[in-house]
């Protein structure tokens, strides 16, 4: 099997998300690619491992695991 495809896939979603995550963090406004509403960058979960990003219409919902 061929997993090439799949694996170029991964790392590009990956590296979207990577990108995404930096230009919240630096305070930059981006749009959810659904609705169009602004993504928020939330870090004060209740479990201190982890973070989240996501938009109020909650179609965009990416889980960060923070270093531990």
């Amino acid at each position: 099997m061929d997993f090439s495809a799949i694996n170029k896939q991964a790392s590009n979603s990956f590296h979207r998300q990577r990108n995404i995550l930096k230009k919240l963090a630096q305070g930059q406004e981006i749009q959810c690619d659904s609705c169009n509403k602004p993504l928020s960058l939330n870090l004060n979960n209740n479990d201190d491992n982890k973070g989240l990003i996501s938009c109020q219409a909650g179609c965009t919902h990416i889980l960060l695991e923070l270093g531990g």
